[in-house]
């Protein structure tokens, strides 16, 4: 994923629905830290547009490209 593009968020799991419900859809990509050895493949830090929370992309959200 591009750094700065914006993702909608949709929960799969309890907890990801969770998530979505406290922190909104919209998620923005952030930079990845730089650390040796490099991430994963697909490994990708969201920020919430409403709430400023960060947090690791997992398996518990589908994601979809935000549209305006």
């Amino acid at each position: 994923m591009i750094n700065g593009k914006i993702l909608s968020l949709l929960g799969k799991t309890r907890h990801g629905k969770n998530r979505v419900h406290e922190h909104g859809t919209l998620w923005l990509v952030l930079p990845l830290p730089k650390r040796v050895p490099a991430w994963p493949t697909g490994s990708m830090l969201l920020q919430s547009m409403r709430t400023n929370d960060i947090r690791w992309l997992t398996n518990d959200f589908e994601v979809q490209p935000f549209t305006e």
